[in-house]
């Protein structure tokens, strides 16, 4: 059975075999040179001559190696390669910088042997030198690329502190603002129920003969009306405000939790009609003032916008939305000119049908009540058809799926 080592060399170009030793030397790829013991240049072959854009005379026995070197170079070999080489007869990949003969610089890494002579004593120096200019911008890159890392680091950190900062002044600037409309409301309601006192006194001892006396006593009544109204709202968002910071969230039961608030809706409107569907979302995790203040505001608000001559008809159901959750209430109402007043739809004191009665106060706290949780809101409507609004809670909120019939009405 025949071996590797059996079978005949395939057949050689005789031409490589001849290498010439001399001209491998001189034009290796890396760069060689001997010196002595001091430095002195003894030998250089024409890759590192051509690199140096020296000749050879201008060299051997003129200069050391080390003054081939960038002054910091110098320093280094004199006081750590040179010793270093005499305790253990080799140095291998120092990093040095050439100087040019027309005085720019090359990036190289030297490896050096130190041969001696029969009796122990240093003979000579033989050193290869490597060409790392391209492995150098390589790491000048990696350098670069890591300041300007560090600085985005930097950077982002210095805006996250700063928006840390905003926020933290924000939200004194909110409770400071909150004190304010609480103290202002609270103070305001003693001298309006004073006013609403005396003027039901006026109209019960005075007799007016003027018939257009009448008419602007009831417009006197309903703007001492309109104003309480508006100072006993902004007392319940503050109030509100303030229990939700101290009130834990629970595991809600949706269907029961809203009928109750349909119960307690009803019997303003009795021919307006209800349909409830949580079967894909049963049950949502969150204080229970908030979604009651929420689900409250946005179905009394259907019922009080309800389109005149047609009865009321709300859907309200929850289902999984992305990671998060999806309440809907949907009605068949006046509608909202959203073309007019999406901008301003969630701001306070805004209202769209100056003809009916309300505070413009109710789709406002809905807003902070959702943003707080988390989540956002919006809005479909149209004039004369009905509006839909679609809250979307976040993932912490979301319960699992229930399989079960569809909706049924409350």
């Amino acid at each position: 059975m025949s071996t590797a080592a059996d079978e005949p060399l395939p057949e050689l170009d005789l031409r490589l075999t001849q290498e010439n030793l001399e001209d491998l030397y001189e034009h290796a790829p890396c760069g060689y040179c001997s010196c002595l013991p001091d430095g002195t240049l003894v030998k250089l072959n024409q890759t590192l001559l051509g690199w140096l854009g020296y000749t050879a005379p201008e060299l051997v026995a003129r200069q050391c190696l080390q003054q081939l070197f960038t002054v910091g170079g110098r320093l280094h070999y004199e006081m750590y390669c040179a010793p270093l080489l005499l305790l253990q007869n080799q140095v291998r990949e120092l990093s040095y910088l050439l100087r040019r003969k027309d005085g720019t610089t090359l990036p190289v890494l030297m490896s050096a042997v130190l041969l001696r002579d029969t009796n122990g004593q240093p003979l000579v120096v033989r050193v290869t030198l490597f060409d790392i200019t391209e492995r150098r911008k390589y790491e000048q890159e990696l350098l670069r690329a890591r300041q300007q890392a560090d600085e985005q680091r930097e950077q982002v950190a210095l805006a996250n502190e700063q928006l840390t900062r905003k926020n933290e002044q924000l939200s004194r600037i909110n409770a400071d603002l909150d004190s304010f409309v609480y103290t202002a409301s609270h103070d305001l309601k003693q001298p309006i129920d004073n006013m609403t006192g005396l003027f039901q006194e006026l109209r019960r001892t005075v007799r007016f003969s003027d018939a257009e006396a009448v008419p602007m006593l009831e417009m006197f009544a309903e703007a001492l009306q309109q104003i309480l109204g508006t100072i006993q709202g902004l007392t319940e968002v503050v109030q509100l405000q303030r229990q939700l910071e101290q009130v834990p969230t629970e595991t809600i039961e949706l269907r029961p939790f809203t009928e109750e608030i349909v119960r307690s809706l009803q019997p303003s409107e009795p021919a307006a009609t209800f349909a409830l569907d949580f079967e894909a979302a049963p049950t949502v995790s969150m204080a229970r003032s908030s979604l009651h203040s929420m689900l409250y505001n946005l179905l009394s608000n259907s019922l009080r916008y309800a389109q005149p001559g047609r009865p009321a008809h709300i859907r309200i159901s929850a289902a999984p939305a992305g990671s998060g959750l999806e309440l809907r209430v949907q009605d068949n109402g006046r509608g909202i000119d959203l073309v007019r007043h999406e901008r301003e739809l969630f701001q306070l004191f805004r209202r769209f049908h100056p003809e009916v009665a309300g505070t413009g106060m109710g789709l406002y706290l809905v807003n902070r009540l959702v943003n707080q949780a988390g989540g956002r809101i919006e809005v479909e409507s149209a004039v004369g058809q009905g509006t839909t609004f679609r809250v979307f809670l976040p993932h912490s909120m979301v319960a699992l799926p229930a399989s079960g019939p569809g909706a049924t009405p409350a």
